[in-house]
């Protein structure tokens, strides 16, 4: 049985502000561990169940992030960035479940943690109406490759939102918001117990789960958190302006949606540093 994980380090336990998943920061070293901790959680789970094949890819911003020594020794580990795909680098046809370690919730997420889809200009985004957050876009990007999301670790609002997309995967929540940056967190101990019980139970699961797969072609909505965003954006070839602050693109699959979606992160990037509007 073949298994990729895809982690990010907003969603583990403990973690609070988004300086601490700054690798300048004086506390990214502990959060590396707690990190590198929950991800060999998953990857024990998935051994527990008969995983004898691990992909891991680092997912969270320079994807360095991980104590790759720490992990087992067998499981081969993407490092750095940018990927192709993102934070689903990696992912086959060949694999046959898809897991999220450390997922954080989409933006404006009433009680998420550090909420945001790939950068904090972004506002909003859908693909054929239907709200996407980080573990909906690596979800659908499985689902591309006919590979089923079994299993979600990480705020509970991920997790949640995680659900309302794909049905019967299991969900494991370390902390969920109590402030803007405020968490009610389980200890990073408790966390691995109940991930790697989580992931064994997920591939147990393999069976009862459908692989998310989005109706082609696919519109693509993107509302940015500024107009000048917007604007610059709808200049990209094929990119509409739909109003204000956001823009429409029709996709011929989610892998073409998610490339045109990375450019329009970048083009909001830089209007973000022409000023306030």
């Amino acid at each position: 049985m073949k298994v990729h994980i895809t982690a990010d380090m907003e969603g583990i336990a403990t973690i609070c502000h988004d300086d601490q998943a700054d690798l300048k920061n004086a506390e990214f070293p502990r959060m590396r561990e707690i990190m590198t901790g929950e991800v060999q959680a998953a990857i024990e789970g998935a051994r527990d169940a008969g995983a004898d094949e691990i992909l891991v890819c680092d997912a969270h911003d320079t994807g360095r992030n991980l104590l790759i020594e720490k992990l087992d020794h067998d499981v081969e580990v993407i490092e750095g960035s940018a990927y192709d795909l993102g934070m689903m680098s990696g992912i086959t046809r060949d694999f046959d479940a898809s897991f999220q370690v450390g997922y954080h919730s989409m933006r404006h997420t009433h009680a998420g943690v550090l909420g945001h889809t790939y950068t904090y200009h972004i506002a909003e985004l859908r693909f054929n109406g239907t709200i996407m957050g980080e573990s909906g876009l690596s979800a659908a990007i499985a689902g591309h490759f006919g590979v089923p999301l079994v299993f979600v670790s990480g705020d509970a609002h991920a997790i949640r939102q995680a659900k309302s997309l794909v049905k019967n995967i299991v969900g494991v929540p370390t902390k969920e918001g109590v402030g803007l940056y405020g968490v009610r967190s389980l200890t990073p101990e408790k966390a691995r117990k109940l991930i790697r019980k989580g992931a064994k139970e997920a591939l147990g699961k393999l069976d009862e789960i459908e692989p998310y797969v989005v109706k082609k072609p696919v519109l693509m909505e993107v509302e940015f958190e500024r107009p000048l965003m917007a604007q610059y954006a709808s200049q990209v070839p094929l990119v509409k302006r739909k109003d204000a602050k956001s823009v429409t693109y029709k996709a011929s699959d989610v892998v073409d949606a998610f490339y045109v979606f990375l450019v329009l992160n970048m083009v909001a990037s830089y209007a973000k540093s022409e000023g306030p509007l």
